[in-house]
């Protein structure tokens, strides 16, 4: 029988007692509270924002091994990034899409065709494939003549995968729902419980929207706090071994950058690897790699793009498009997200590695580093250090259901069914069955619709007009100014879901504008 996901009443924990209680909402906490919940472990997942909120909704929207790590001799890393890649879009088919990834090759790169040419090779070694190659001349000029012809040698082509990164984390999370974990986002954990030996055995729970405090209890407690590990970590030893990189993207209309591939490049003024990517209906550009400072997260409440990095991030464009003309004023929204790089010193932010490591302090278990595209290996590997404190009766439940693929008498539209299939997964069916045909019109120059947007409201534990617009949908960057136009059409809706006052609509109205102008718009001089 599936659970049913829903926010509980007052957004309680109900519970006390559990197997495993897991301290972040995104990616690397969604893979082990699914992989517990699977095995039939009493497992409670909590986040002091949203789902998705810190690191998770602001990748690059890449499944990817990671061609750049071959070239920084992080051939491990690749390796078992490629093989995850090739793993994830059979488990989410729908979700996780294959694209194909154009190298322009120029005359001043630092290495020739040959050279990337053999990079790509192992890439697609690694994963048991071999779809790459190299387009001629005539073919370059035919399919391709908006890329900068200057200096142009070649064009490789090899295939990685797209994804909506925070759909990902939310589909996992609904997921390990489904075999009865329980998850609740705007839990803050403000301390860590001791047994008289000192061992750490639950937490101190703060409700960020009622502010009620609470005490559960758990036989092994993770941190999967990601670029905040050292916070929670602190309690327990004062070692720190974060250290936060910035990256920060661009999102032009496809008819201002109009791409259908995506572009790998090397950024002409420090040579450092950037991608161009097709999401969304958009055209995104990113990503910059800079320490972020603490200063920055007392400035404002999210990671921002400075300044420099949007000049930056031009620059690449304006490089490889040159007859686009691309300026400030065609930018439609940015985003910017911190990675929880494990510290290995003062070695330059592009070159710092992103393989995972496990702290285990008395009972408290962090992990930090890694990428999106292994957070299935990540998980595991924490698991195998818990289950020694875990009972042993428990046993892996069966898997989770197949989407059936049927056509909908209410969804003509294939590439929309299949779509919203990667979205709810299991949830599909339940989906169409509370479908109003109405509600099927696609928002402004995007594919979501009005039919999303109810169902994320009554069933996706949305607490705030920032977590529908930011995550649940990408309203927020798709649209122009946020999506501010769209915000009378789905206010209807939103009250009547969340049973909102005017006054509450109103308040949520000002607050999601506010934090977009400061963290999700495009800096002032």
């Amino acid at each position: 029988m599936i659970k049913k996901i829903s926010i509980p009443e007052n957004n309680a924990v109900e519970q006390k007692n559990w197997d495993v209680i897991i301290i972040g909402g995104g990616i690397t906490g969604a893979g082990i509270f699914y992989k517990l919940a699977a095995r039939g472990y009493q497992v409670l997942l909590v986040d002091q924002n949203d789902f998705a909120f810190g690191t998770s909704s602001r990748s690059s929207k890449m499944v990817h091994g990671g061609l750049r790590y071959i070239a920084n001799g992080q051939f491990n890393v690749t390796y078992e990034s490629v093989r995850e890649r090739e793993h994830l879009q059979k488990e989410y088919p729908d979700l996780i899409r294959p694209m194909q990834f154009l190298l322009p090759v120029y005359e001043h790169y630092k290495f020739g065709a040959s050279l990337f040419r053999l990079g790509i090779e192992l890439y697609d070694l690694f994963g048991s494939k071999w779809k790459h190659g190299t387009y001629t001349g005539a073919q370059i000029e035919k399919r391709f003549n908006i890329l900068n012809q200057t200096g142009l040698k070649s064009v490789l082509y090899y295939y990685d995968a797209e994804v909506d990164d925070a759909r990902l984390v939310y589909r996992v999370i609904s997921e390990g729902i489904h075999h009865g974990g329980s998850a609740l986002n705007y839990k803050k954990c403000i301390g860590l419980m001791r047994d008289p030996s000192g061992k750490v055995n639950g937490i101190q729970l703060k409700d960020e929207i009622t502010g009620k405090e609470e005490e559960l209890y758990a036989k092994a407690v993770v941190n999967a706090t990601g670029p905040w590990t050292d916070d929670i970590r602190s309690q327990v030893v004062p070692e720190k071994v974060i250290r936060k990189l910035r990256g920060s993207h661009i999102l032009f209309n496809r008819e201002r950058v109009p791409v259908n591939q995506a572009f790998t490049l090397f950024h002409p003024d420090d040579g450092r690897a950037l991608f161009v990517v097709p999401w969304q209906g958009m055209t995104m550009v990113g990503t910059t790699d800079l320490d972020h400072p603490a200063a920055y997260e007392r400035e404002k409440p999210e990671p921002f793009i400075t300044l420099q990095e949007e000049e930056y991030l031009l620059r690449a464009a304006d490089f490889l498009f040159p007859g686009q003309h691309v300026e400030k004023q065609d930018i439609v929204s940015s985003f910017a997200g911190l990675r929880p790089i494990v510290s290995m010193g003062e070695m330059a932010p592009s070159k710092a590695s992103r393989t995972h490591k496990i702290f285990m302090d008395e009972n408290l278990f962090s992990i930090a580093g890694g990428k999106l595209t292994t957070f299935r290996i990540m998980a595991e590997d924490l698991i195998q250090k818990i289950l020694p404190l875990l009972p042993e009766n428990n046993i892996e439940k069966q898997k989770k259901e197949t989407v059936q693929k049927e056509d909908s008498p209410l969804i003509e539209d294939t590439r929309q069914y299949h779509r919203l299939s990667g979205i709810y997964g299991s949830s599909l069916q339940e989906f169409l069955s509370e479908l109003q045909p109405e509600e099927l019109k696609t928002l402004a120059n995007t594919s979501f619709t009005l039919s999303e947007i109810r169902w994320t409201v009554r069933h996706e534990m949305v607490r705030h007009l920032s977590d529908l617009m930011l995550r649940r949908t990408r309203l927020g960057l798709l649209v122009q100014n946020g999506g501010k136009q769209l915000l009378d059409t789905i206010k209807p809706i939103v009250i009547q879901e969340k049973n909102w006052s005017e006054e509450k609509w109103e308040q949520e109205v000002i607050d999601y504008l506010k934090v977009w102008k400061n963290c999700y718009s495009i800096p002032s001089k």
